[in-house]
């Protein structure tokens, strides 16, 4: 009986420390789980800044997100902060699509009853996964729909991270950057944590503002200009050559329309979706909308090739209006190779010495060789800009019938595919008339951008290059900041 109860003892004893294992490694897998989901997105450490404004002191959430001094505030905390003052503007989710809608002629409805309370916690600590007690928070990047006085746009904000990795999307943080171009706001620094709001103007950008800041100093190269004046505005690094990726569809656009005007193509002409094409399609590289329409042999036109080249950036589209170029011109085999010869030989005609491609994409090259180099399009900011502004004066009714539209329609595809716009949304408050995105790893973010301004009793054309910047939301606020620079430069001179 002794020895039955011993074994039951033992017995009983297992089971336990099995059940505890199981328990510690459920435990764990759910901890590491949890800390999975918070790094899907950034982390913040959270900051209480005070606030001042029209001679008022208001607490504002806010996060250093990543780094110090990359600053987001609470969008809720700073309508509550400037309620009652010159600038007002109110706040709150939206509706039919829209997530936020802000109007700058109503004071803020505290809606939330948690507006201007400090974080209770604040001090940093060991990141250890989302609303973690220790100071930081997991933070995910959206792109909300916002409306600001009934206009639609796009902007990259942050939502707190929920314990289940879900965004917190009862409030939005902000980077101090979109609240001077979304509600014309000065917000400066007084103090490490205190902010101030002034009264007597709104966002301004000059030269000198760059330069102390260096706030295009990461980037490869950067120009903006007026190609109608002849007017260079800003420039920094324009002389460097770099990686363009999808921007080289510029060139492969102007070839096109060139075979055009030679009367070796019109755009409803169809071409067949060749075997190298479909290739490219089912790769990595492809697009939906080609990937589940096209199959080897697939009539499509060309100028819903251009459209889906230009505009959602179709890399198998350049290939296939490669190819039928080449082909116009009598080749026959090796078409891209012949291409990519022709639009070598274009840069060279039109001065853009930086100028070198590999293809008619953007995408990385590899050489046939044992040291297979990873090859890339170049050119220089400044080249780039040249290419831009050649299109603009000799095509521009061609070119901006594709590039200033946010969709497009591509029947020859299949019954309701549309070309959708890289960048459109982003920029709606600037009405571009184009031109071109392009990312890869080595590239980093680039756009050639074009707007159309009133400058002294005319509309004057606008170009921006950017190359190399880090991330797209980078992309999309540094071109902000230069086509705001662009409009107050003409608007105050």
């Amino acid at each position: 009986m002794k020895r039955s109860r011993k074994k039951l003892f033992i017995v009983a004893g297992a089971v336990f420390l099995v059940l505890v294992l199981i328990c510690g490694l459920l435990l764990l897998r759910k901890r590491n789980r949890m800390r999975a989901v918070a790094m899907i997105g950034d982390f913040g450490e959270r900051v209480n800044f005070t606030l001042s404004a029209d001679g008022k002191t208001n607490i504002v959430k806010g996060y250093y997100v990543l780094s110090e001094n990359n600053t987001f505030l609470s969008i809720r905390d700073l309508a509550g902060a400037l309620s009652g003052t010159e600038k007002h503007f109110n706040v709150q989710r939206g509706k039919n699509g829209v997530q936020w809608e802000i109007n700058t002629e109503r004071n803020y409805v505290n809606t939330t009853k948690k507006e201007n309370t400090p974080f209770a916690t604040v001090y940093p600590g060991a990141f250890s996964g989302s609303n973690d007690a220790q100071g930081r928070d997991g933070l995910l990047l959206y792109s909300p729909s916002v409306s600001i006085d009934g206009e639609k746009q796009e902007y990259m904000w942050y939502y707190k991270a929920g314990p289940d990795g879900s965004p917190v999307t009862d409030d939005a943080f902000v980077s101090l950057i979109d609240f001077g171009l979304m509600l014309n706001l000065d917000i400066q620094f007084t103090d490490k944590t205190a902010l101030s709001v002034s009264m007597d103007q709104g966002f301004i950008l000059d030269i000198e503002r760059f330069e102390k800041s260096e706030y295009f100093r990461d980037l490869d190269g950067v120009i903006l200009g007026n190609i109608t004046a002849g007017e260079i505005l800003y420039a920094n690094d324009a002389s460097a050559p770099n990686e363009i990726a999808s921007t080289s569809k510029l060139m492969t656009w102007l070839l096109l329309q060139e075979a055009v005007d030679d009367g070796r193509l019109v755009l409803t002409d169809t071409v067949k979706i060749s075997e190298d094409v479909m290739k490219l399609t089912n790769s990595t590289y492809g697009k939906d909308i080609c990937q589940a329409n096209w199959a080897v042999g697939k009539e499509v036109t060309l100028q819903d090739l251009a459209a889906a080249m230009l505009l959602p950036s179709s890399n198998e589209s350049a290939l296939a209006i490669a190819e039928a170029v080449a082909h116009a011109y009598g080749h026959t085999e090796n078409l891209e190779a012949h291409f990519v010869q022709m639009m070598n030989d274009r840069a060279y005609t039109l001065g853009l010495s930086s100028a070198m491609f590999y293809n008619a994409s953007g995408l990385p090259d590899y050489a046939a060789d044992q040291m297979s180099a990873k090859r890339a399009n170049r050119m220089t900011a400044s080249d780039l800009y040249v290419l831009a502004a050649y299109i603009l004066t000799n095509y521009r009714a061609e070119f901006t019938a594709i590039s200033a539209q946010p969709t497009i329609k591509l029947p020859s595809f299949g019954e309701n595919v549309w070309a959708v716009s890289t960048y459109s949304s982003y920029f709606s408050s600037y009405s571009l008339s184009g031109m071109k995105t392009g990312t890869t790893d080595r590239a980093g973010n680039c756009i050639v951008a074009s707007m159309d301004i009133k400058a002294d009793d005319e509309v004057q054309t606008i170009v921006a290059v950017l190359l190399g910047a880090e991330t797209k939301k980078m992309r999309n606020e540094q071109l902000s900041v230069l086509l705001e620079y662009a409009r107050q430069y003409y608007r105050n001179r």
